[in-house]
């Protein structure tokens, strides 16, 4: 799991589904069907090659694409605040995306692991070993945050014996989450490398 994927991990389920909700499912299965016609890919696929949706959308719609995908994006996570161009802080739009994060954040070991890994690489075992969790919750606490994409691989290290084992790290640098009158507001700062590598967020930073 590379970077890119593990945006994509966090908010492809969530763009799909608001495709659908805005575009209906004939005229999504129809770019769906565009989309492996002319590259191959599934429309999650495309959320790690964002400009082939953009061509499929323009191919469609014309200049009428711009206005979609700044609606699509802005239902999943919108700019803080442009004003302060080294924190580059996203608030979560999408309910279901501040859950999971939330959910993340709301159990003890799940939590300690994120923080933990908030600007450096862990294999998982010196993960486990160093915050002191039972390896058999453990992994399986690690792996649920792979797959959710709330940790991505960075590198690997290499064995005496040649072995090469994958590191992890946080997918944010710093993670807010507020909550009012049953309301909840997740404003997240992803890392540097993330914003840079993630065609979404490029493009949802210039709305």
């Amino acid at each position: 799991m590379n970077i890119m994927t593990g945006v994509t991990q966090l908010l492809a389920k969530s763009l799909e589904k608001t495709m659908l909700k805005n575009l209906g499912e004939n005229t999504v299965h129809k770019i769906q069907d565009r989309l492996f016609e002319r590259y191959g890919i599934s429309i999650t696929q495309s959320m790690e090659e964002f400009e082939k949706l953009d061509s499929v959308l323009r191919e469609f719609f014309g200049a009428g694409a711009e206005g979609l995908e700044r609606k699509f994006l802005e239902s999943l996570c919108s700019i803080k605040s442009k004003k302060d161009q080294t924190q580059k802080r996203f608030t979560i739009s999408e309910p279901s995306i501040g859950q999971s994060i939330l959910k993340a954040y709301s159990d003890d070991e799940a939590s300690k692991i994120l923080n933990a890994s908030i600007g450096e690489s862990w294999t998982i075992l010196e993960m486990l070993e160093k915050l002191q969790i039972p390896q058999t919750s453990g992994y399986r606490k690690v792996n649920s945050l792979i797959e959710d994409g709330l940790l991505i691989k960075d590198g690997h290290e290499i064995s005496t014996s040649g072995r090469k084992t994958d590191k992890y790290k946080s997918l944010f640098d710093n993670v807010e989450i507020d909550i009012k009158n049953n309301k909840v507001t997740v404003n997240v700062q992803f890392t540097q490398n993330v914003i840079d590598q993630s065609p979404i967020l490029q493009t949802v930073y210039r709305i």
